[in-house]
């Protein structure tokens, strides 16, 4: 069988909300005044200077800040990253026949997340498909598509990834008097945010943009969790323990493992990016971009030497760009990528890498493209 090329028709991002600086973080999130006393002493001791060391300046959250309550959804989220893309690529909606949409979680146990994008979007018929995944949702909702595409099956599809940290992160949320420093030191480093790509079968041949390949690996066998967030079928088993009795042991908190991801995540991404050049049997060096998942600066800092003396690039071919936006989770790589494709900065010819890392149980996953 005669696989078909696929191209990128248009990419789209979507940040809710104006930029919150640091100093305003907690006027939009809530303050942690129940809290145990070493939580508070650590929020303010040291918060400031995670801020510092993160090298986040601003980030977006779907608040409003005058009532704590969302502005958005995953759903509302993704649709306003997929009108984006759609614009570029000059389609109506209806050209959509495989829509994916990937969350870390979604907004209601049922209907799926994908039909209820499917709806605001106005599309009246086709295939979708929901991932529940973290950072590399994205990788893995390219993949899908792409393998769609190019055998035929569908002809245009649609990828979005939808990030709602801070519905984990509002002071309501939290039984404060369960919390411990990691809980508060997550609210300093997620954000919110979207994105989105409209993938096409090229039956007509248009130059550039061609998805080259993707790329999915999963190392967790073996190895703990490196985020957790109860409240799901595994913490309800018991008739006893149900959702009161979560709330008041604080199960359903965010969690990471940070020690773990400071020791995991940046040689994992590495060591996946290398998979992923050897798969694709190219040097390492000859790619213009590498988009990776990089949340602040500190982590990566150190590691930074290893990725350019191993892939043999320099810090211009792999960037910190989380500076103004936050971490995005799984939707970072694509906010970072229409923000070139927009500036200009993936020129015509270029190859760039769209990869991410993710600790939730540590995998990898991403796509490549030849602009």
């Amino acid at each position: 069988m005669s696989l078909l090329p696929v191209r990128i028709a248009g990419t789209g991002g979507f940040l809710p909300g104006p930029p919150i600086p640091n100093d305003k973080l907690e006027a939009v999130l809530g303050t942690l005044d129940d809290a145990p006393p070493k939580v508070k002493s650590f929020v303010g001791n040291l918060g400031h200077k995670m801020l510092e060391r993160g090298g986040v300046r601003t980030r977006h959250f779907a608040v409003d800040p005058e009532t704590g309550d969302m502005t958005h959804n995953f759903s509302t989220l993704a649709e306003q990253a997929a009108r984006k893309a759609l614009d570029m690529a000059e389609m109506e909606s209806q050209a959509i026949d495989l829509l994916v949409i990937s969350c870390p979680s979604y907004d209601q146990s049922t209907p799926p997340t994908s039909a209820l994008l499917q709806e605001l979007l106005g599309i009246q018929n086709c295939a979708e498909v929901e991932i529940h995944s973290n950072c590399t949702g994205v990788g893995k909702g390219v993949q899908l598509a792409y393998d769609a595409l190019r055998t035929g099956r569908y002809r245009t599809a649609l990828v979005a990834y939808s990030q709602l940290s801070s519905i984990y992160l509002r002071s309501c949320y939290f039984n404060q008097a369960k919390m411990d420093k990691v809980h508060a030191a997550l609210r300093w480093i997620l954000a919110d945010g979207a994105g989105a790509i409209v993938l096409q079968a090229n039956e007509n041949g248009k130059p550039g943009h061609e998805i080259i390949d993707t790329f999915v690996e999963s190392v967790g066998a073996g190895r703990p969790a490196g985020m957790t967030a109860g409240g799901a079928a595994t913490d309800l088993m018991k008739a006893s323990r149900q959702i009161p009795q979560l709330y008041e042991a604080g199960t359903h908190h965010l969690w990471q493992d940070f020690s773990a991801v400071n020791d995991y995540a940046a040689p994992l991404l590495l060591q996946g990016l290398c998979n992923f050049t050897e798969k694709l049997k190219i040097d390492p060096s000859s790619v213009n971009h590498y988009v990776v998942s990089i949340p602040t600066r500190q982590l990566y800092e150190d590691q930074i030497p290893l990725f350019l003396d191993r892939l043999g690039i320099t810090r211009d071919n792999i960037k910190i760009r989380s500076e103004e936006i936050g971490y995005c989770g799984g939707a970072a790589t694509l906010l970072h990528f229409d923000e070139m494709v927009r500036t200009g900065e993936i020129k015509s010819g270029d190859l760039a890498i769209i990869h991410a890392v993710e600790s939730s149980k540590w995998m990898t996953a991403g796509f490549a493209v030849r602009w």
